[in-house]
C-alpha cells in the first residue's frame, strides 16, 4: 500500500509546494481545497499521483464527508497530515467585528482541530502518524493590525503542544512550522505588477537578518522533515522558518 499525505490549503502557495514536495519522495498525495481549478494544476505535478479532494472547509459537515471518503478508501497509507488553510486579515483593534475574528479563528484554527480530530482514530489504528499544523512567527511575536490572526496561529501553536503530549503514546507526532513573509497569494504584494512587487520586495529585505522573504519552497522543505520519517524522534517542535525576523 502506498504511503500518502492529505494537505490542506494545496490549490497554491506553501500548501502546493508541499504536495509537490511529498510527491518528489514518493508520496500519494491528497490535495484539500476550494478551487477545483488550481488542485488540478497542482495535481499534474505531483509526479507520485495525486487525488483531489474539493470543499468548503468551514462547512463542518462537508469536510467531515470529504475527510471520511479519504479514510475509509483504505486505497493509500495516509502516513502525514498537513494543516496548511489559513486566512489572513489586517484590522484595526476597535473597529474590528466578532466576524472578523470568527472567520479567523474557524479557519485557522477550528478547521485544522476538526481534521486533526477525524485523523487521529485513523493513525491510532494505523499505529503512527505525523500532524504538522502551519502556524507564523505572528503566532510567536505579533505585529501591530494583526490580532485575530496572531491569535489564531498562537491558539494553533499551544493546540500543536497539547496534542504531541497526546499522541505520544500513540506514536503520533505533531509539530509546527512557523513561516515569516513568505511570498505566497495570502500576502497582497504577491499579486502585484513586477516593478511595484520588486520594490515592496526589496523594501521588506532589511527586515530579515538573512536578507530575502521566503519562498514557498523554503517552507515545504522544513514541512516535509517534521512530517517525514526523518523526524522521527521530534514531536511537539515549533519551528520557526522566517530569515531569522524573529531576531529582529
Amino acid at each position: 500500500m502506498k504511503k500518502a499525505a492529505l494537505i490542506t490549503g494545496a490549490s497554491s502557495g506553501i500548501g502546493a509546494a508541499t504536495a509537490i514536495e511529498f510527491s518528489r519522495n514518493g508520496y500519494f498525495i491528497y490535495l484539500m481545497g476550494r478551487n477545483k481549478e488550481r488542485l488540478q494544476d497542482v495535481a499534474l505535478k505531483c509526479r507520485s499521483g495525486a487525488s483531489i479532494v474539493s470543499c468548503d472547509m468551514t462547512d463542518e459537515a462537508a469536510l467531515q464527508k470529504r475527510l471520511n471518503e479519504v479514510l475509509n478508501a483504505k486505497i493509500h497509507r495516509v502516513e502525514v497530515l498537513v494543516n496548511n488553510a489559513g486566512i489572513f486579515e489586517t484590522h484595526n483593534f476597535t473597529e474590528s467585528t466578532d466576524e472578523l475574528w470568527k472567520r479567523q479563528m474557524e479557519m485557522n484554527f477550528f478547521v485544522p482541530v476538526r481534521v486533526a480530530r477525524a485523523f487521529f482514530p485513523y493513525f491510532k489504528e494505523l499505529g503512527g502518524g505525523s500532524i504538522v499544523n502551519v502556524s507564523s512567527t505572528l503566532g510567536l511575536r505579533p505585529t501591530v493590525n494583526t490580532g485575530a490572526y496572531s491569535a489564531s496561529k498562537a491558539a494553533l501553536i499551544n493546540w500543536t503542544q497539547s496534542l504531541a503530549l497526546e499522541g505520544g503514546a500513540h506514536n503520533i507526532r505533531v509539530n509546527a512550522v512557523c513561516p515569516g513573509i513568505v511570498d505566497t497569494p495570502i500576502h497582497s504584494f504577491h499579486s502585484l505588477e513586477e516593478s511595484a512587487k520588486k520594490q515592496a520586495l526589496e523594501k521588506m529585505k532589511p527586515l530579515q537578518p538573512l536578507g530575502r522573504i521566503g519562498t514557498s519552497e523554503d517552507i515545504a522543505r522544513t514541512i516535509y522533515f517534521l512530517g517525514s520519517e526523518q523526524s522521527s524522534w521530534t514531536t511537539g517542535a515549533v519551528m520557526a522558518v522566517d530569515g531569522g525576523i524573529n531576531l529582529s
